[in-house]
């Protein structure tokens, strides 16, 4: 079974822009990031983070490694489509491991 989690991916960023605009080192606290990322983060406007809607596993963990949330802000801040294509592709690469029965 497969969900879409895009609009609630967008909504979670957006509510996490917003703390790390008021406060990046409790941003980062939060999200088990470090202080540049939340920064980076910040520095995105809601206009920006509407690529995260093209990513459709849940990004509500900090599953990907932080290289790949600070190559995906700033191919979003710097308007590199091409390179924000491969890195939503790499998204749904990874996987959530499941529970053993």
């Amino acid at each position: 079974m497969e969900f879409d989690f895009s609009r609630v991916n967008l909504e979670y960023l957006l509510k996490a822009r917003d703390l790390a605009s008021r406060d990046p080192a409790l941003a980062a606290t939060i999200l088990g990031a470090s202080c540049e990322l939340a920064e980076l983060l910040a520095e995105l406007t809601g206009g920006d983070l509407t690529h995260i809607a093209l990513i459709k596993p849940p990004l509500l963990i900090l599953r990907q490694e932080a290289w790949w949330w600070s190559r995906l802000f700033k191919a979003i801040r710097e308007e590199r489509s091409k390179e924000l294509a491969d890195i939503i592709k790499h998204a749904s690469l990874v996987t959530v491991p499941e529970d053993d029965p």
